[in-house]
């Protein structure tokens, strides 16, 4: 199972906020001798921590299928793939006004979006039974 995590500039610009709001809180704690700011100063806190070392999963791969936070699909039930407005696009089911699409935004990924990709396009031939012309 490959696993691709959020791209560190977004997850260190939402820790940023959080240990802003915590520096406010802990003022308000220092202040006015408050138990539940301290409290809270020191949940988020942790919360920034916890976020900065394991960022959140965008999308897991593994032989069988594709899982977001959305979605859970089985490549054989993918028809194609494409890329498009920097995002790659599932499509799902039969062509139609009834098309369903999982919609992955490269920008999440950040560095690993080509990884990602040609891991996509590589699982995708395995499931549906392709070769690459030798």
């Amino acid at each position: 199972m490959t696993v691709y995590r959020l791209d560190r500039a977004p997850v260190l610009a939402v820790v940023g906020v959080i240990v802003v709001v915590a520096a406010v809180t802990g003022f308000v704690a220092f202040v006015a001798t408050s138990v539940l700011a301290g409290v809270a100063t020191v949940v988020l806190l942790l919360a920034a921590a916890l976020l900065a070392l394991r960022p959140p999963t965008v999308v897991r791969l593994d032989e069988h299928g594709i899982r977001t936070r959305r979605a859970r699909e089985r490549w054989v039930d993918v028809d194609d793939v494409t890329l498009r407005d920097g995002a790659l696009l599932l499509a799902l089911g039969e062509e139609g006004a009834e098309q369903r699409a999982v919609r992955i935004p490269l920008a999440s990924v950040g560095r690993r979006s080509p990884e990602l990709v040609r891991e996509v396009y590589d699982r995708m031939n395995t499931a549906h039974g392709y070769r690459r012309f030798e």
